[in-house]
């Protein structure tokens, strides 16, 4: 739908799940530079900033998702399409510079710490450097609700076509756009609502069932009841024989080298942990349909892999397991992670990410640029021959981490020589200083305090309804009761509409209690009485 934004007409429709929850996420991590996606682009053309100045528009114009902010309307979040707005290309000379190549270098790596509004178009920012007057380098960064991996493959596609067709003076060949990611949107919702959703319910609600409430790894720290979002990375090189091995062994076991590395990670949790149940999440990339596949947009969403490590099986075992297990699950990859989180809402600890922990990650492309931030307790990626463990600095400490590394290696490359051999066999070292697993924490005991205040009244009134909890204190965390991120923005938008305010999705977080977000609705009542005593001084 067509709406009037400060006398521009812009297009406004619901946002993708993907990119609800990816929003919903940057809210939660605050100002954490987690769901920033980086790119460094090379255009070896003797173009003038004007020319690749003019490409990169021509993409913008192409693409909708080059032109979108986000905001909530009535507890929905909305993307906002714009027609024509500023684009924020910088340019900058480094022909005379003595290390053109290490400059470039410091700039990719201080990307992250880029400041993007997700309210003020566009998400992104893009600089073009020039280091020889036949090459420029496009240092990209933007916010991860509009681009995925997938969408700066495309980027760097376009930009590339358009100039090199500029330097040779050509039209530039560009892919058709059949649709554009708001048509995906919309139809991705129009599908879910039209039964899909209820298939998928069935499915992960019987896959999920029991789910454990959090890994049981070896800590050195004791997990804090709120997450922090901090963490830290170690990157290592796989071993010649693994690089070699994990192809072969997939092709002889009719897997896939994602589903052998899966497979290892699993070990070495299970080994560390002696978990027999072992949560996963890996990322799907959603672009099956030819007609998105083009596009730049967000499509990345969430799967739950649950290996089953019982029985002491081989590794051989362990990955027809891993692969029956991820084949079925892809059938029903197109479920929201969000709903997932509401499927096991009554299972939440304090301070643990929902629904699993663990990530894993296989990468064609190379890593993205590095923060010091984890989303998860755990996410293990591999390269081509290179792996980055990152880790979260609220639950492991570095050495915890490169004890870990150490382990998959050694692990991978005994299983790698010997398939047949059972994971009890195989030896996987300890974390140091690891005194004890990190159970599962109980929720805190929190003495029940009524509302005090007409605010927490209000709050807590909102609560009960949207969650149907009868009984709800002014020191109860809306996590901790089973809350999630669609049930936050009813809240917000209850809240708004009862007492005719603004709440912004950041407030609502800066304290999760009854009494935090109390606190935040009487912060603005008063800035708002402030505001109309100036405007009403003669």
């Amino acid at each position: 739908m067509t709406h009037t934004q400060d006398d521009v007409d812009v297009f406004v429709v619901p946002a993708s799940y993907a990119q609800e929850r990816v929003w919903f996420a940057s809210q939660l991590a605050q100002d954490v530079p987690l769901y920033h996606v980086t790119g460094e682009f090379r255009l070896p053309y003797a173009l003038s900033f004007e020319q690749v100045r003019a490409a990169f528009a021509t993409v913008c114009e192409r693409h909708e998702t080059m032109r979108t902010s986000f905001r909530v309307e009535d507890g929905t979040l909305m993307q906002v399409v714009h027609p024509d707005p500023e684009l924020p290309i910088a340019e900058l000379d480094l022909t005379g510079h003595p290390d053109p190549a290490g400059r470039v270098a410091e700039l990719y790596a201080a990307l992250n710490d880029t400041e993007l509004s997700l309210v003020d178009p566009p998400l992104w920012r893009a600089t073009f450097a020039r280091c020889a007057a036949d090459e420029w380098v496009l240092l990209f960064v933007a916010h991860h609700t509009l681009v995925d991996l997938g969408a700066a493959v495309n980027l760097n596609a376009e930009l590339v076509e358009l100039c090199a067709a500029a330097a040779e003076g050509r039209p530039a060949v560009l892919p058709e756009l059949p649709i554009q990611y708001a048509d995906h949107a919309v139809w991705q919702r129009d599908r879910m609502e039209g039964g899909r959703l209820a298939e998928l319910e069935a499915f992960w609600g019987a896959e999920l069932a029991d789910l454990p409430v959090v890994h049981g790894l070896p800590a050195s720290r004791v997990r804090p009841a709120d997450r922090t979002f901090a963490g830290g990375d170690i990157e290592f090189a796989l071993t010649d024989d693994i690089v070699a091995g994990v192809p072969r062994l997939a092709r002889t076991a009719g897997a896939t080298p994602f589903m052998v590395l899966l497979a290892g990670y699993a070990a070495l949790i299970h080994q560390l942990s002696g978990a027999t149940d072992v949560v996963v999440g890996v990322p799907v990339a959603g672009r099956d349909a030819p007609e998105v596949q083009p596009l730049i947009g967000m499509f990345v969403n969430m799967v739950v892999s649950r290996v089953d490590v019982s029985g002491d099986p081989t590794f051989a075992e362990l990955l027809d397991r891993v692969r029956d297990r991820l084949l079925t699950a892809w059938d029903y990859q197109d479920m929201p992670f969000q709903k997932l989180v509401e499927l096991v809402a009554g299972r939440r600890a304090p301070g643990v990410p929902p629904v699993y922990q663990l990530g894993f990650n296989y990468l064609d492309l190379g890593f993205s640029g590095r923060a010091a931030a984890a989303e998860d307790d755990l996410l293990l990626e591999i390269s081509r021959s290179m792996g980055r463990l990152e880790y979260s600095t609220d639950v492991f400490t570095e050495g915890d981490a490169r004890a870990m590394v150490d382990g998959y290696l050694r692990l991978l490359s005994a299983v790698l020589a010997d398939p047949a051999a059972r994971l009890s066999t195989v030896a996987a070292a300890p974390p140091a200083a690891a005194p004890a697993a990190d159970p599962a924490p109980a929720a805190p005991a929190v003495e029940f305090v009524a509302p005090r205040t007409a605010a927490e009244e209000l709050v807590a009134e909102v609560w009960a309804e949207v969650l149907g909890v009868p009984r709800i204190g002014a020191l109860d965390n809306f996590f901790d009761l089973g809350g999630h991120s669609l049930l936050a923005l009813r809240v917000i938008a209850r809240i708004s509409a009862a007492i005719e305010i603004d709440l912004p999705i950041q407030a609502f977080f800066v304290d999760t209690t009854v009494a935090g977000v109390a606190a935040q609705v009487e912060r603005i009542l008063l800035q708002d009485m402030d505001d109309n005593d100036v405007e009403g001084t003669p």
